[in-house]
Formats: structure tokens, sequence, C-alpha cells
């Protein structure tokens, strides 16, 4: 039988009454701690938006966020009034429907694992690192912005514990950075809508009962997803050229994943590997997991998730199929890139409060959870990295298999 939820007119619908619809296409297997659930409270004001405005242009209101273990709130503040969480797949068609929702920001970002035969010494790349930031690093005539210093992004070095057959060297390093390059007009029309005026001229605004998303259409559409694809592959060749310079007496690529990213016109992975690898986008079949500096980090084979028992069990399976979206979950090709952010003093979301499309969550803490905290910038709460519950988490749901413990020796944030 088919569901009646397919066939509701979601502009015919009340606040409370698409926030409710919004919430069951939300496919959660995070932790479910404070950053869990304030992830899934802000996507459902996300998914709402991106379904009155699906209607609107005659495709089917099913946007759809698949969450992986590490599921948590997006730091950055544009994408977090979006209504947008972080730590998943987000899904809004086919993947060649021409629509893009630009309020995802997409980054380009991704891990580089390198293999060496013996361990650097970090003095040695320190004086390296100084080099490269003091001289002008060109990749086809765009300079490059050394962005290893900032946000989560570094260059580690680590030890391989293997747990498989593969041929793996002794020691890796991981390079994580994005491509800031393409974010505004010094190169094509940039990627994100808040730092484009270019981009921002050409979208088409949609305001929505609760707030506003930019969207591109048609050969618009187009345009974008074709620079969005020259930035991916400058920011893998960032990675290689950074490790060219740095480790330029030899070493082997294990792999290099983006992890955020436009996979097609409607498919965004927002913080999390896809482990498709029938892709173009994705060329090897390992992927790394990193949590915090003073823990392993994780190679891993991947899948393609979720499977029938992974979503039985997780209590996914009906609602999945009630919404016929069964084989975009059996397909959902996720895996963890990282811990991603918990916050240590947040227990549960008892409330959003909505006045002018600002959210204000109302959340209790773990001290007492009769002491309430009101939040409306996700990216200015206090924050750590989540640990081996994310492993964990990720093989009880047999998202990919563990090929390799990497131990960590020592982190550059320079």
């Amino acid at each position: 039988m088919r569901s009646s939820a397919l066939y509701q007119k979601v502009s015919e619908l009340t606040k409370s009454e698409l926030l409710e619809r919004a919430s069951q296409f939300i496919f959660s297997t995070g932790l479910n701690d404070g950053a869990s659930k304030l992830c899934k409270a802000n996507m459902q004001y996300g998914l709402s938006q991106f379904h009155l405005i699906q209607e609107k242009y005659g495709f089917e209101p099913k946007a759809t966020f698949i969450s992986a273990p590490d599921e948590t709130i997006s730091r950055n503040k544009f994408r977090w009034n979006s209504g947008l969480g972080y730590g998943g797949r987000l899904n809004w068609g086919n993947g060649k429907e021409k629509i893009i929702f630009l309020n995802t920001k997409p980054n380009c970002c991704g891990i580089l694992v390198g293999g060496l035969e013996e361990l650097p010494d970090p003095y040695d790349l320190i004086k390296k690192i100084d080099h490269i930031k003091s001289s002008e690093l060109y990749y086809n005539d765009i300079l490059i912005n050394w962005d290893y210093g900032i946000s989560n992004h570094f260059i580690n070095c680590l030890e391989t514990k293997n747990l498989s057959d593969l041929d793996l060297p002794p020691y890796v390093f991981l390079i994580h950075g994005s491509a800031p390059e393409y974010r505004d007009v010094k190169n094509d029309i940039g990627l994100y809508i808040d730092k484009s005026k270019v981009l921002k001229e050409l979208a088409i605004e949609e305001k929505t009962k609760f707030g506003t998303q930019n969207i591109l259409l048609d050969s618009d559409a187009k345009s974008y997803l074709r620079l969005h694809e020259k930035a991916l592959e400058f920011s893998n060749s960032k990675r290689e050229l950074i490790a060219n310079n740095l480790f330029d007496y030899g070493y082997k690529i294990i792999c290099n994943q983006p992890h955020q990213f436009l996979k097609d016109y409607n498919n965004m992975y927002l913080g999390s590997n896809c482990t498709d690898i029938n892709s173009d986008i994705i060329n090897s079949d390992i992927f790394p997991t990193t949590l915090r500096a003073d823990i392993a980090a994780y190679l891993f084979k991947g899948k393609r998730n979720l499977s029938i028992t992974t979503l039985q069990n997780s209590n996914l399976l009906e609602r999945a199929k009630k919404f016929e979206i069964l084989e975009l979950l059996t397909n959902a090709c996720i895996l963890p890139h990282g811990g991603g952010y918990s916050l240590p003093d947040i227990e549960d979301v008892l409330d959003v409060l909505d006045y002018k499309h600002q959210r204000y969550f109302v959340t209790s803490l773990k001290t007492n959870i009769s002491r309430l905290k009101i939040i409306r910038n996700a990216g200015e709460m206090q924050f750590e990295y989540r640990g081996r519950d994310i492993i964990l988490k990720t093989i009880q749901l047999d998202l990919g298999d563990i090929i390799a413990r990497l131990n960590p020796l020592f982190s550059l944030k320079l």
C-alpha cells in the first residue's frame, strides 16, 4: 500500500506538520548524544525548507538526511542557520534533477593518506612547511592557499598496525584540507553563496516559512556542478602537491578521499566518506576515519550500506518502505570521516523557539537536567571531539571493515 504521506501537499501543511513530516525523512545512525540531538532538531527545519521548494518546482518533496555515526552540529554559522547539521548524506533527488541547494556550501574538503617507509623528523617537516608557506606554490595557475592550520585541518604522522592482508607501509601521514581558493570569485563564480556576490546574483532566493534557501536550476545548476568538479579535482591535487613537497623523498598514496562535496546535482556528502566506488569521484576502496590527536585513526574498506538487517535493527526499515526510499537507504554509502563534535555539557534538546526565522534550541545540561541552556549559534558552543564510540558504532552498523589502526605519533597545525 502506497503511503498517503507521499501525496500530501506540503505547502498546505502548518509549521508543526511540516516539521513533523520532515523529521520522518531523517534516518539517523548517530550516537544520540547532545550534538546528535541538536543536529536532528535543526535538520527538521532544513528539510522542511527543501520539501517546500521541491514541491514548488515540481520535484517530489522527499529530501532526506541519512546520518553516519558522527552525526553532529555544523559550526559554520551560515550553514547551521540554514537548518543543516553535519555528518551524513543529504539527498534531494535521483542525482539528475537540475536543482542545487547552495546553502549546503560544498568546500571539497578531504583527507590524503600517504604511506612512508621511514618516520620523518618533525623539525625537517616544520622547515619544509615554512618554506612552502613563504613561497608561492601554484597548481594550474592557481595560487595555493595554505589551510592546514585552521579549524580541524592538519598534517599528522602515525604508525601503521596492519589488520588485513593488504601491503601497507609501516608509517602513514594524513593531510586534511579543502579548497578555499574556490569559495569566492577569484576563480570562477565561487562555491560559497555567502562569499560570492556573483553567485548570489545568479542564485534564486527562496523564502520559506522557516527561512531562506538559495538554489540554482537547469543550466545554472549545470555550470555550478561543473565548477564544483574543477574545485574537487583541485582540492585533491592540492593535497598531493603539498605531500610531494613535504615528502619529496618518496611516499605511496594509499587513498585521497573527499568528505564534504556534491556527488551530483542532488547528493551532498556533509562530512561523510562516500563508499560508492562506482562513482568517478571515488578512486579507492580505502577510507580514513580520524578521531582526536590522542586516539588512533583507522583505515576502513568501504561497503554499500545500509543493509536490510541494519535498517531493521535500527528501526529504520519500516519508514524507508513507507516513503518509498528503501533503495536510497540501501545505497547510502556512508562512513564516518571523523569523530564529529561532541558538546560536553548538553544532555537533550527539549524545545525549539522559532522567532523571526531564528531558532533558539532549549537544551538540558548533563550536570543538572532541570537547568536549561538556550542556544542559537552552535558554532559558539564549547566542544570536544568524540572517541572510539564512533568506531564501535560503525562496526555495529556494518558500514565498513577495519583494515588498519593508525597510532598517532605527532600532529602539525602550522
